[in-house]
């Protein structure tokens, strides 16, 4: 969001202000951060689309989290990994033709359905979903999908990272409603590591670096980018997991290895470089935008500076003494930069 924009009543000045306050959804009361413009002259205040949706995403994402509701990206991923069209899942699951489709754009589901596609998690339970649909399918379709649920064999290996890369492992507060990606964190810190100042790129300021991006991409939409989740510790805050994670990068994929760095001609820093190049379609047109303003703010920022700025922070003062995990949606919108 702009911090100023343009009043539509005076042409003078506006500024981005925010307050606290509940809204009601399907007889459900919400606490949500409400953002709007205020005209410095006139004193008129007023919302942008960009505002309205950020209000609707919060409502959303409550209402999915205490409902236990399956976020678009789950619905994406499931369909995805049985390989199939959104209109066919929508017939073997009994939906209405286009309902599964509208689920993915951010439609809610009922609570039945939701339970329904759920259900649907389980290879088993949903190979006899298949077989009850065998006839609507039509009989080349049912066969090419039949074989396919046999030839799929979890993945203890990719069980074991997705257990160990986050303190959560679905959409809620702790992930900023996102499903936690170890793709989109292997080419957010990639890209970290590209574009900022060498001599800084140790694990203090990475760290602070993966928070700031996540969080500011919470304040603005709702969503957090990578899905991790972070803990308040005594230097800030920091990835839940953020050992496993730097090892799993160093030992496991090589995307990054440490280097040792002379700062000032007399100390030296373990700092990291990256291994690999940096693939930036996996993320959206905000999640860009974020990226990039993180980076433009603190490429040239010590480490030490950093940790200092996240001492600021409302959410590591309040739970630092705890070590607490972070709220996206308690914390987030009232972060210190891009005010």
């Amino acid at each position: 969001m702009e911090v100023n924009r343009d009043c539509p009543f005076c042409d003078e000045k506006a500024v981005i202000k925010s307050k606290i306050v509940e809204k009601k959804f399907k007889k459900e009361t919400f606490q949500i951060s409400e953002f709007f413009y205020k005209c410095e002259s006139c004193g008129e205040e007023f919302t942008t689309k960009e505002t309205d949706t950020l209000v609707i995403n919060q409502i959303y994402n409550q209402y999915r989290e205490k409902n236990e509701l399956p976020f678009p990206e789950e619905l994406i991923q499931l369909r995805e990994k049985y390989k199939i069209s959104a209109q066919k899942m929508s017939v073997i699951l009994g939906l209405g033709i286009n309902t599964y489709s509208n689920y993915e754009k951010g439609e809610i589901p009922s609570t039945a359905n939701a339970k329904l596609i759920s259900s649907a998690k389980n290879i088993e339970m949903f190979s006899s979903y298949i077989s009850q649909s065998k006839e609507i399918l039509g009989e080349l379709a049912y066969m090419k999908i039949a074989k396919y649920l046999k030839s799929l064999v979890p993945s203890k290996e990719e069980d074991n990272l997705l257990c160990n890369f986050n303190w959560h492992s679905g959409p809620n507060r702790y992930t900023g409603y996102t499903v936690p990606s170890p793709e989109k964190a292997t080419n957010l810190l990639l890209y970290i590591l590209s574009n900022c100042n060498p001599e800084f790129n140790d694990k203090l300021k990475l760290n602070k670096m993966l928070f700031y991006t996540d969080f500011l991409n919470y304040k603005t939409t709702g969503r957090s980018i990578s899905g991790i989740s972070y803990r308040a510790i005594s230097y800030g805050p920091v990835p839940s997991n953020y050992d496993f994670i730097f090892a799993h990068f160093i030992e496991k994929e090589e995307i990054i290895e440490p280097v040792f760095c002379k700062i000032n001609n007399s100390t030296v820093n373990e700092c990291y470089r990256p291994l690999k190049d940096f693939d930036l379609s996996v993320f959206n047109a905000e999640e860009l935008s974020t990226i990039k303003r993180v980076v433009e703010l603190f490429r040239n920022t010590p480490s030490w500076d950093l940790v200092e700025l996240s001492h600021k922070e409302r959410a590591w003062v309040e739970l630092n003494k705890t070590k607490s995990i972070i709220s996206y949606q308690d914390y987030a919108f009232d972060l210190s930069i891009d005010k």
